[in-house]
């Protein structure tokens, strides 16, 4: 299994040098192409539906914006605090994460929570 931890040790390792703040790019996640400038937002979310896809996930069904909402949803499962789980969201209201965040985490056989949460 791919421990999450240990690839983001590597990876933050790997691209210490082109993150420099010399280089411009700070920002944790790069493009890999010559610049490793700060990746955009739709770059990320590409990203995330590609490995949903090679996950064998129905992205036709879930999308990249689903993983917040999951992310968020088991946080709370696992019980995290809220104010945990909206600092780290970046949100300010409880409500917002009611709303829109506060998922149902389904039990049995999912393909998406296992590849994505588990």
């Amino acid at each position: 299994m791919l421990c999450v931890c240990e690839t983001l040790k590597f990876y933050i390792a790997q691209t210490e040098r082109l993150r420099s703040v010399e280089n411009g790019s700070e920002s944790l996640l790069i493009s890999f192409v010559k610049h490793h400038k700060k990746v955009s937002k739709d770059t990320i979310a590409r990203w995330i539906r590609s490995v949903l896809h090679l996950s064998g996930i129905d992205t036709a069904k879930y999308s990249a914006g689903n993983v917040r909402s999951a992310a968020a949803s088991k946080a709370k499962a696992m019980n995290v605090s809220i104010m945990h789980i909206m600092a780290k969201a970046g949100w300010s209201r409880e409500a917002t994460f009611a709303k829109y965040y506060d998922k149902e985490i389904v039990s049995g056989h999912d393909t998406f929570q296992e590849a994505v949460l588990m």
